[in-house]
């Protein structure tokens, strides 16, 4: 008989006022203190620790991350159908114990990235990893190990599925030490998501409900897209190698190999995301060898930004934000008109801050 014909109204009703308590009181807490990691996360400057030299970018491993709350009949479901992890049944202790009430996914760009969000989970002052249920990479032994994931449990899925699974719990937070909820916590690159969201649209379940000729091709698209993956990184780890070891003359044009070398002798980092729209940007104003940035970006008026930006809206300007006014001050007849420039850069900037501030809200809203 199915568990469902033999429950409790009663107590069902009573286990869902609880949990929907517990939303409040925890899981939304928790998501929103999980969101501003995120978010935190998804700025270049937060990974400038990892930039191993100033000839190559600021890594930008996230592409995306979001984070959802489980439904309750979801969690009803998956009590009923895992009664050997939950064997008190409808009560406040299962969904405690439940580490997926949270679901958090990180997609990066490369394989790359992988050991890189390791690395910052086991070093990070916010999160820890969880001590119940250890991590779980699902790849082959092969490919942990060239990743250097091979530290991690690893198993690889019948169906093809690709991710690194860690449960994780707020090391810093407003729900009290006691409350604090672990939960999931998946990392996968952009080719795997795309797999995963294609597999789940789909609805087939390898393991359970699929025909075998559905089985053999979802694994042969995994095969592909894994391939893919592949290499895609091995483009990124040689561009890596191309900017750490290139040099460059006067006359050489501006690529994404010579970019950020050039912006370090200007005492300039930039992130690997912003790359090629600062190259879009610079060569649409003229700006296409290493001379021409030479040219616009002297000491002294870099030094002029600084001073203009800081009298002007209290602090220093980012980085990208000196490379835009360098190019807007190009041609200009002398000191006052170059101060000019970088008022209505600074004004441009703002206007377009706002604009996006007041999108967000109503997105949000």
């Amino acid at each position: 008989m199915s568990p469902y014909r033999k429950t409790n109204p009663a107590a069902l009703t009573s286990f869902l006022d609880s949990y929907a308590s517990y939303v409040v009181d925890v899981l939304q807490p928790t998501q929103r203190e999980i969101k501003d990691l995120l978010t935190a996360w998804q700025q270049p400057t937060y990974w400038s620790k990892y930039q191993r030299t100033n000839s190559l970018p600021i890594p930008t491993p996230i592409r995306a991350a979001i984070s959802r709350i489980k439904r309750p009949e979801q969690v009803v479901d998956k009590i009923f159908r895992k009664p050997h992890k939950f064997p008190d049944g409808l009560v406040p202790n299962s969904y405690k114990t439940m580490y997926d009430t949270i679901g958090v996914r990180v997609v990066v760009y490369f394989l790359s990235h992988l050991p890189l969000i390791d690395r910052e989970l086991r070093s990070n002052d916010s999160v820890e990893i969880a001590e119940v249920e250890p991590p779980e990479v699902y790849m082959s032994s092969q490919q942990a190990r060239i990743l250097s994931l091979d530290h991690i449990k690893h198993s690889q899925k019948e169906s093809g599925y690709r991710s690194v699974h860690y449960n994780v719990r707020l090391k810093q937070s407003d729900i009290p030490a006691e409350r604090r909820p672990i939960f999931e916590l998946q990392v996968r690159t952009a080719a795997q998501d795309l797999w995963s969201q294609l597999e789940h649209h789909l609805g087939y379940k390898p393991l359970k409900r699929t025909h075998s000729a559905a089985k053999k091709q979802l694994r042969i698209l995994s095969q592909m897209l894994g391939a893919i993956d592949e290499n895609f990184n091995l483009l990124y780890e040689e561009l890596s190698r191309f900017q750490e070891e290139h040099s460059f003359a006067p006359t050489d044009p501006l690529t994404a190999e010579r970019l950020p070398a050039v912006l370090a002798d200007m005492g300039i980092s930039c992130a690997q995301r912003d790359i090629n729209n600062i190259l879009v940007f610079l060569y649409s104003r003229g700006i296409e060898t290493v001379k021409d940035v030479w040219d616009i970006a002297t000491p002294r008026r870099i030094e002029i930004i600084r001073n203009t930006y800081l009298s002007t809206i209290g602090r220093l300007p980012f980085n990208l934000e000196i490379i835009a006014t360098l190019a807007a001050m190009r041609g200009a007849a002398d000191e006052n008109e170059e101060i000019q420039r970088i008022k209505l850069q600074i004004a441009y900037r703002g206007a377009w801050d706002n604009i996006r501030q007041e999108f967000a809200q109503e997105h949000d809203s």
